[in-house]
């Protein structure tokens, strides 16, 4: 229902924008229209996509009018007055030409080809495999389903989102994970849950027990994790909801998870990386902090970064208030307090390195302790 509905509103949309250029075009007294270009259209697009017609060869040549040609279901070309003599064409034959053959040469992804146009419909039905995925897992807890049912259900969905990354880098596409969000589910957990933890500020926390089968994960690897997440909670006012192991980004060690409850409450989840090997976790922190790429030196470190996600919104009660904040705090980025805080950009990871830094008495900009005192000093027990 939802792609149904962005598919009327987008072709209705550009269907609209079809008549205002006719209307222009009467105005300025010509008959001809230059139509858009756009990379990766469907192939019988790409003769017409970015050349000149007449209004009748709009309808002749490019379709116009019919479901599969110009401004017909799922078309974003639209169309341009264009006057001989005066306009000037915004691409060029030879240039189209070169992009239709760069677009056809085709790239490998499992033992399969795709085209650039091949590429982004197998994004598109990718994001409605996980749609349903969504929709299978949240049908799933509404239906009280055995836990271990859910769990499956929540790890088919990581493993989609794995796949779609994966795919959508090696085609160079960018991700347009909106298309998934489109449900309105917002975030469906992915990992294996510990069911039994329930954590709360007055309760001890302790790491799930799948920890276990994570690569060189030890008692006293475990025991490190805890004893760095006791150490911050005796710090500050903590609210940390549970602990899950789960699939994450390469090369991340450590993450924080917002998630809303069966009641629509916001919670927060501290997410250990199943793929990581602990063996050589402190090694890999070590040679990260030399190099200058994170703030972080330490097991600890890494855990009080993630912790500073979790107070910079814990006092947030809903979605909608969590995405406000995290609007404002966006803005906030400082440049050079890590390399990985500039590569992001993103002014939530530039806080939380900042923070990393504060508690281990570094020097850092006013700016940043003043960001600090407001968003997480004001936790310190």
């Amino acid at each position: 229902m939802e792609v149904a509905a962005r598919r009327a509103v987008m072709t209705g949309l550009t269907q609209l924008s079809g008549k205002i250029a006719e209307y222009n075009a009467e105005k300025l007294g010509t008959e001809y229209f230059e139509v858009e270009w756009h990379a990766g259209a469907r192939p019988t697009h790409t003769i017409w996509q970015g050349r000149v017609w007449s209004q009748q060869q709009l309808y002749d040549v490019c379709g116009l009018g019919t479901v599969i040609g110009l401004c017909g279901a799922n078309c974003y070309h639209t169309y341009f007055p264009f006057v001989p003599g005066v306009s000037v064409r915004t691409y060029t034959d030879d240039w189209l030409d070169e992009q239709n053959w760069k677009e056809s040469e085709p790239t490998e992804f499992r033992g399969k080809e795709y085209t650039l146009y091949e590429a982004k419909q197998r994004q598109r039905q990718m994001e409605t495999a996980m749609r349903a995925q969504r929709e299978k897992v949240q049908m799933l807890q509404d239906g009280d389903a055995d836990p271990n049912d859910v769990m499956l259900a929540k790890c088919k969905y990581q493993g989609q989102l794995d796949e779609y990354a994966r795919f959508s880098k090696q085609m160079g596409l960018k991700q347009e994970r909106e298309r998934i969000y489109i449900d309105g589910r917002w975030r469906v957990a992915p990992g294996r849950i510990d069911k039994k933890l329930n954590v709360v500020n007055t309760m001890k926390i302790s790491v799930p027990r799948d920890a276990y089968k994570i690569k060189g994960m030890t008692s006293e690897a475990k025991h490190e994790i805890e004893a760095a997440i006791n150490n911050l909670k005796k710090e500050y006012d903590i609210r940390l909801d549970l602990i899950e192991v789960a699939k994450m980004e390469v090369g991340d060690i450590f993450g924080a998870a917002p998630y809303l409850d069966d009641r629509g409450k916001l919670r927060f989840a501290l997410v250990i990386n199943e793929d990581i090997d602990y063996n050589v976790v402190k090694k890999k922190i070590q040679r990260r902090y030399d190099k200058g790429r994170f703030a972080g030196k330490s097991i600890e470190d890494y855990i009080a970064h993630e912790m500073a996600h979790i107070m910079t919104y814990q006092d947030c009660k809903n979605e909608a208030e969590f995405r406000t904040r995290q609007r404002i705090v966006e803005r906030q980025f400082m440049q050079g307090i890590s390399q990985y805080a500039d590569k992001t950009g993103k002014g939530e990871e530039s806080l939380a390195e900042a923070f990393v830094c504060y508690r281990n008495k570094e020097k850092i900009p006013i700016r940043a302790e003043l960001l600090i005192r407001s968003y997480i000093e004001r936790w310190k027990k």
